[in-house]
């Protein structure tokens, strides 16, 4: 996939045009007239980056996600099996199910559910603030969420943090439509986010963009390997924001 510029266009100009003035002031020269070839460099057009919308495979090469933030970013995909989930998921090489699958999710959300067993239990009372600190706070003081100490990170320049939430090993999970369901938010009207296996690990890296707080959801399980866990960590590591870098 092509991410680079159109290049120059060469025009070649009659030196009869040019040499017009030359000639008139020596009226009688028997000398010929030569052509003149000149090169005009055109302006370097950026090639648009394409948009996220459930390919399958991606071709490796950079794509605009649907993160929810209004500057929008994009992330670059190594390709080799990888695909889309609608505009705002990728999905690794094998698939993003247990027992060796991955899948990198990018969204906003204002709050965390109540119980992650339960979407009747609705969202926490008062909600979470608006900031990367009190997300992180209310996930490592949330009673049902098994979560690591944050971490400091840097995406593109903007600051975050880096918080792991494990889903137990022992957690039963109701069922819903569509298969398990543990809960990080609980959308009012039905839905949400959520995992969907004991033992599924998800990364958030959770990233203050120009006052908007922004969730990237590594996710990945006991089975995924380390060479697809060190591909999943560059994929991220790849995130630029703005509408088209």
């Amino acid at each position: 996939m092509s991410n680079g510029y159109k290049g120059a266009a060469s025009v070649v100009v009659p030196a009869a045009i040019i040499a017009f003035a030359l000639a008139s002031c020596q009226a009688g020269s028997s000398e010929p007239t030569a052509t003149v070839t000149v090169t005009v460099s055109a302006e370097p057009t950026a090639t648009p980056v394409p948009r996220l919308n459930g390919q399958d495979p991606l071709d490796a090469g950079r794509y605009q996600v649907n993160g929810g933030v209004s500057t929008g970013l994009s992330v670059e995909v190594p390709g080799s099996g990888w695909s889309a989930s609608g505009d705002w998921v990728v999905i690794g090489p094998r698939g993003n199910d247990l027992p060796d699958g991955m899948a990198i999710r990018f969204y906003t959300i204002p709050n965390l559910a109540a119980n992650p067993l339960s979407h009747s239990a609705g969202n926490l009372d008062p909600p979470v603030g608006p900031t990367v600190d009190d997300m992180v706070q209310a996930i490592v003081a949330h009673p049902a969420l098994t979560a690591s100490a944050p971490e400091d990170i840097t995406i593109d320049g903007h600051a975050g943090q880096l918080v792991t939430i494990t889903i137990p090993a022992s957690a039963e999970l109701p069922i819903v439509e569509g298969g398990p369901a543990y809960y990080f938010y609980a959308e009012p009207s039905g839905g949400g986010i959520w995992g969907f296996a004991p033992g599924q690990t998800f990364d958030w890296y959770i990233v203050d963009v120009d006052g908007e707080r922004l969730i990237i959801d590594s996710f990945h399980y006991p089975g995924t390997s380390e060479e697809d866990l060190a591909a999943q960590r560059t994929v991220v590591e790849s995130v630029q924001f703005g509408s088209n870098p």
